[in-house]
């Protein structure tokens, strides 16, 4: 297990970089130390997809070397969040045989995954994860971890998800021009699932609801597998924007309105409360009603949380999710979004955070909200993803952890020099 895990989540409102030393526990087990955290405003990201390199690529940059200066280490591999409309899912079945003697064994398991994933894809689609569903021994059905079992034929029920190869290679393409290592790509609800969901909700059945700027992500999890994923090409981008169009004002006035009065219950509001904005064509701000203001961010919320009940029910989970809805990600921490999901879907909402079991020690508060999700639940799903799809696509270069020593020492030496 390497020393040093890095993340990179790129979004369309932020980008952040994480990297943790590998550490353990007061029982021994493996833990995770934050040592290193960077941020800065997205660009060049629409609806969770890279529309411009030069810009991304600027912006990573600008979250990566504020992560390298607080951890006083170079990053030189990383795993990457990945979502978008691109991507698409699929289920699929994978057989390897069992030798009797020595019952299922890793290499069995990884034999039967990468039958599943000898799949049709369309044209430049590429496989991104292949997560199994369940595990079948002979006739033993719905078996969660067969390793050690005996018997003869191995066989899984896989969730396969792919990606557009050009979305994919762009995305890459902005990570490797830094001469960071793309360790695995990781779709953000699984990651942001590591962070947030509770084990009984992940057995008794649970659907993560991923609210970011330009996409929101649905992950069902249920007998503690990934069952379904789906992404919607809407997300707070969309509320800001509404906004924007109502009072005919800048996007960037429509977030502030949204973030420092927003809410998505009006009744809640006071009358006459009034809020303040530039508009297009005047010179002075104008007032506006607040709530009139959050009347515009509730038809948008109704809608996004119908679009999701809709997509549970024609899936067909809408009825096997007891423990209902977790919200996660920025959008999702505007006022009032867990009542009115409970009122719209009419199950248990809760919001999703980080929670405080996680396997890393002392989380800054600074990454404890559901807004960096996805960034911690990288660095989780890191310490167990098998990233060998991503490896054999984009080989690593060689460089040695002696190298990133070194590349470590020159970096310091030359910041002494620079003025300030």
């Amino acid at each position: 297990m390497n020393d040093f895990i890095s993340a990179i989540d790129i979004g369309t409102t932020k980008i952040c970089a994480l990297t943790a030393a590998v550490v353990h526990d007061s029982l021994g087990n493996p833990a995770l130390e934050i040592i290193g955290e960077g941020q800065a405003l997205s660009r060049g990201i629409r609806r969770g997809v890279v529309v411009n390199v030069p810009e991304v690529t600027e912006a990573v940059s600008e979250a990566v070397e504020q992560c390298e200066a607080q951890a006083d280490r170079i990053m030189t591999n990383a795993h990457v969040g990945i979502a978008g409309s691109h991507i698409a899912t699929t289920n699929s079945r994978g057989v390897s045989a069992i030798d009797p003697q020595t019952g299922v064994t890793e290499a069995d398991m990884q034999t039967a995954l990468a039958a599943a994933r000898t799949i049709a894809l369309p044209e430049h689609q590429e496989i991104i994860h292949t997560v199994a569903r369940s595990w079948t021994v002979d006739d033993q059905r719905e078996i969660l971890n067969p390793r050690g079992m005996s018997g003869y034929r191995l066989e899984v029920d896989a969730h396969v998800i792919t990606g557009s190869s050009t979305a994919v290679t762009n995305l890459v393409q902005c990570i490797r021009t830094h001469d960071i290592n793309v360790d695995g790509l990781v779709l953000e609800p699984l990651g942001s699932s590591r962070a947030v969901l509770r084990k009984d909700e992940r057995r008794t059945g649970v659907a993560l609801v991923d609210m970011g700027g330009g996409t929101t992500d649905i992950a069902v999890f249920l007998d503690d597998g990934l069952c379904h994923t789906e992404i919607l090409d809407v997300g707070g981008h969309h509320l800001s924007n509404d906004i924007a169009v109502a009072l005919h004002a800048p996007f960037e006035t429509a977030e502030d309105l949204k973030l420092r009065y927003g809410s998505v219950l009006p009744e809640r509001v006071a009358d006459d409360e009034v809020v303040w904005a530039k508009v297009f064509g005047e010179r002075s701000e104008r007032s506006f009603s607040r709530r009139f203001v959050c009347q515009v961010l509730e038809a948008r919320a109704v809608e996004i949380l119908e679009m999701v009940g809709l997509r549970l029910e024609e899936s067909g989970y809408l009825n096997r999710i007891p423990a209902g809805i977790v919200l996660t990600g920025g959008a999702s921490q505007l006022n009032g979004f867990n009542d009115l999901g409970r009122q719209i879907l009419n199950m248990p909402v809760r919001s999703g955070a980080p929670l405080p079991d996680i396997p890393i020690i002392a989380l800054p508060r600074s990454l404890q909200s559901p807004s960096h999700a996805t960034s911690v639940g990288l660095l989780l799903q890191a310490l167990q993803e098998d990233a060998r799809e991503v490896k054999k696509r984009f080989p690593v270069n060689p460089l040695t952890s002696a190298d990133s020593e070194r590349l470590g020492k020159t970096m310091r030496w030359f910041r002494n020099l620079l003025p300030g």
